[in-house]
């Protein structure tokens, strides 16, 4: 162990995930980091657990809304996130589950439009494909970004 004993280093986890939400990947690993051995990683995610301090589906739930709402990623983008948390498919399918279509709509019409104004020509095929591959990044669902793309290059040609 490095230099804090077992007992220490619990508590100050149970902190953190006091003041912010955790998943057991992240606890793990945190403790994985300061030398914990791997059992007693595990018992104390455990510990956790049963003690409510870490939550995976409370967890997924907020990631999902605050990546949503203040970062503007798209529901592809925070599954993906969430599966590199090691949160199974079911959680992440109920927490992406949770942000509104109407909300992704107006968050793709927003971001893509300010993209698309740093664009000189929207009528090329590339400045299309740079708008989709910009949709693509931030996770958006492919079919709504294209439908998006269309209606703001539709919207250029008749200015």
């Amino acid at each position: 162990m490095a230099e804090y004993s077992y007992d220490i280093l619990l508590d100050r986890l149970a902190a953190l995930c006091s003041q912010k939400e955790k998943s057991e990947y992240d606890a793990y690993s945190y403790l994985q980091k300061k030398g914990v051995p791997s059992a007693e990683c595990q018992k104390a995610v455990d510990y956790l657990v049963k003690n409510r301090f870490i939550d995976n589906q409370r967890f997924a739930t907020a990631f999902a809304r605050d990546k949503a709402r203040f970062d503007k990623w798209g529901v592809k983008k925070i599954a993906a996130a969430l599966s590199a948390k090691k949160i199974d498919q079911h959680t992440i399918q109920e927490a992406v589950g949770q942000i509104s279509g109407e909300q992704q709509k107006e968050t793709i019409l927003a971001e893509t439009t300010k993209k698309a104004k740093g664009i000189k020509d929207l009528s090329t095929p590339q400045a299309k494909a740079k708008l989709l591959r910009f949709c693509a990044g931030r996770g958006y669902p492919p079919a709504l970004s294209l439908q998006i793309i269309n209606q703001i290059t539709n919207k250029q040609y008749n200015q």
